[in-house]
């Protein structure tokens, strides 16, 4: 559609209607997400239909192993799909407008001032050739008009947001100089710089021992509840979103199975495959045992995913049914949802 009036009313109705709808609150509304990588080996189904939401002041957990599509999911949202993947079909609406819709010009707009990510590997994300302050001035220089000397003692006021020593000092500092629990700092507070409304943290916390991971959500949490944000924790292990994420969603082979308040969740799980994570978890009340159970087979190549259910080749529960028809995403109780054509009797 051109430019026009008529385009201008059509979008200003839809805004009305969603705040309806949702009220403030909801910040992410993803439906239908289907992001496929086009590969001379064959497609990659990344992202298969999925639907989700954020809301403000909310932290949703995305957890699944490795291939499970929690990351293309996050670059999708971001507008970070590079050749040869695209977005097929879905909707990724940001407070009611599309984004989609956008282009990459309008996207790049979008990025740091509205949503921000934390990527993985803080060592590989930083530039080893700029300093610690060059690199938060870049953001702040593309995403703001602030003069010279405010966006110094803006970069100031961030490292000192995020807890950093001395932070004057480490302005100048170049990434090899700092440890780990301090670059992955330095990127929360290039992320932070322009107040994003959304932030995703990417494995946050990767090649951290035990106690800076700690500090780290413990900075976060500060963070989402000075600033009111919305932030979607991306990992592959549940044990990291206990005490961090209000709300969980478990993914496997490109596609959600099951939803869930992370207490819910962790005291009732629902589908085979969240309970065969949760039981290869560690237990500190539990007698120590010979070997921690765990998930048998391996995750499917996303191009030649099984017909039916994915996770029904390793999964105990599975019948005919679940070898050739796919399971819908349902709603077993308030807040939660499921994919498992088993699940009614796996509810006690």
């Amino acid at each position: 559609m051109s430019p026009g009036s008529s385009a201008t009313l059509t979008k200003d109705a839809a805004a009305f209607r969603w705040e309806d709808m949702v009220g403030n609150s909801r910040l992410l509304d993803i439906r239908d997400l289907v992001t496929r990588f086009y590969t001379e080996d064959g497609v990659v189904r990344a992202v298969d239909g999925n639907s989700l939401h954020l809301d403000a002041g909310e932290t949703l957990g995305i957890v699944g192993e490795s291939g499970s599509g929690k990351t293309v999911t996050a670059l999708s949202i971001m507008g970070l799909i590079e050749n040869p993947g695209r977005i097929d079909s879905g909707s990724i609406l940001f407070r009611g407008e599309e984004l989609l819709d956008k282009t990459p010009q309008e996207m790049q707009e979008v990025r740091g001032r509205d949503i921000a990510m934390v990527f993985q590997d803080p060592m590989n994300s930083l530039n080893p050739t700029l300093t610690v302050g060059e690199q938060v001035d870049r953001v702040l220089r593309f995403h703001t008009s602030l003069a010279r000397e405010k966006r110094k003692r803006r970069i100031v006021e961030l490292l000192q947001q995020v807890e950093i020593p001395e932070p004057a000092k480490r302005v100048g500092n170049y990434p090899h100089q700092l440890s780990g629990g301090m670059r992955q700092r330095v990127l929360i507070a290039m992320a932070m710089s322009c107040n994003p409304t959304v932030l995703i943290l990417d494995e946050p916390t990767t090649a951290l021992d035990v106690t800076i991971e700690a500090q780290i959500f413990e900075l976060v949490d500060k963070l989402k509840t000075h600033f009111g944000m919305g932030i979607i924790l991306i990992t592959h292990d549940l044990a990291v979103v206990a005490n961090s994420a209000d709300r969980v969603v478990v993914m496997y082979a490109g596609r959600i199975v099951e939803e869930a308040p992370v207490i819910d969740l962790y005291e009732d799980p629902l589908h085979p495959y969240t309970r065969g994570l949760l039981n290869s978890i560690p237990q500190l009340d539990q007698e120590r045992q010979e070997r921690l159970p765990s998930i048998p087979g391996e995750v499917p190549e996303l191009i030649t995913l099984p017909e039916g259910c994915n996770f029904s080749p390793r999964c105990k529960y599975a019948v005919e049914k679940c070898m050739h028809d796919d399971p819908p995403l349902v709603s077993v109780a308030p807040g939660r949802k499921v994919a498992c054509w088993k699940v009614g009797e796996l509810i006690e």
